[in-house]
């Protein structure tokens, strides 16, 4: 068998997994699931009208995300908006269906590029600046939820556990951008022994390394130390985006007849964003739900109505922008064709 058949037999296995788990708790909680049904049926239309606004604000910060990145290395007109807004959508998609530590995106933009006669090292130099600051927009959302949570003596165990494993991932993070700023040669060499530390892993040959990538790289954690007023804006629309993600599940759970309760919101969103990034299929599938169902059942929330909840904010969150975000990626790649 090839590498790559190795490879994605490990990956349905671990969705066959995943699966079976999620099918034996539902199994265990039939009698409180089965009002997931009618909650999501019932949910009320005007806080289904506040979550498909919250969602287009999650584009729209998107969108000027990677826009402000852009313009912080290279000239953004208002005539790329439009193409930079597809890429932007294309490469949520994309990093949502491929596990690559968000480098995946990077295709759609040089593509989006491409099309408005960008410069491409300067795309992906603008690109690796949106994704490094993408954390730490996170991150300040995050701290600032939880100061007001701990204010109100309402922080639990599970926000520790999330913030603190959040908090190792960010450290490790700094660390490779310090790195990549100061001793180049030293990030090529550790992505070397990653790479072949990986292939032994998945049993499959190394890759060799991509120097224009560290380059890109390094360029990218140039910007955000040496000039981090560049980084501001795309910094502040990084933190839209996860505020807006926020009111997605806050929306979804006041839809069903949960508490509205923006600080619960938040302790579940931050959750289920850590267990998306740690759990083993792409796009945190199995992960994330389960990660947000757990804050809000351990807060009271019912289990039918956290899973009510659960169900339409991440269809609001992964599945209805990996469907749009799709057909703008075959969008891009029909206009090159």
């Amino acid at each position: 068998m090839s590498a790559r058949g190795t490879t994605t037999g490990r990956r349905l296995a671990v969705a066959a997994v995943v699966t079976a788990v999620v099918l034996g708790a539902a199994w265990t909680q039939r009698r409180d699931l089965a009002g997931v049904v009618r909650g999501v049926h019932l949910a009320d239309p005007r806080w289904l009208l506040v979550l498909g606004a919250a969602l287009l604000l999650w584009w729209a910060a998107w969108t000027a995300l990677h826009a402000a990145a852009l313009a912080g290395v290279t000239r953004v007109r208002a005539a790329d908006l439009p193409a930079v807004a597809g890429g932007a959508v294309a490469a949520v998609a994309l990093n949502s269906v491929v596990t690559s530590a968000g480098l995946a995106g990077l295709a759609a933009m040089t593509r989006a590029g491409r099309r408005r006669g960008m410069p491409g090292p300067q795309v992906a130099t603008g690109y690796l600046l949106a994704a490094t600051v993408t954390d730490l927009g996170f991150l300040l959302v995050m701290l600032a939820g939880f100061g007001v949570l701990g204010a109100r003596g309402e922080l639990t165990g599970l926000d520790r556990l999330a913030g603190g494993l959040f908090g190792l991932l960010s450290v490790a993070r700094v660390a490779l951008t310090v790195l990549a700023v100061r001793r180049p040669a030293a990030l090529e060499a550790l992505a070397a022994r990653a790479a072949r530390v990986r292939a032994a892993v998945l049993r499959r040959p190394a890759a060799p390394p991509d120097q224009a990538r560290t380059r890109e790289l390094v360029e990218a954690a140039d910007v955000l130390t040496r000039r981090p007023v560049r980084a501001v804006p795309p910094l502040l629309a990084a933190t839209a985006v996860d505020v807006a993600g926020v009111l997605m599940l806050w929306a979804a759970l006041a839809a069903v007849g949960g508490p509205r309760d923006l600080g619960l919101a938040l302790s579940a969103y931050v959750l289920a964003s850590v267990a998306a990034i740690l759990g083993p299929l792409p796009g945190g599938i199995g992960a994330a739900e389960l990660g947000a169902a757990a804050a809000l059942a351990v807060a009271g929330v019912p289990l039918g109505t956290a899973a009510a909840a659960t169900l339409l904010f991440r269809v609001a969150e992964f599945w209805v922008p990996l469907a749009v975000g799709g057909l703008a990626w075959v969008a891009l790649r029909e206009e090159e064709s």
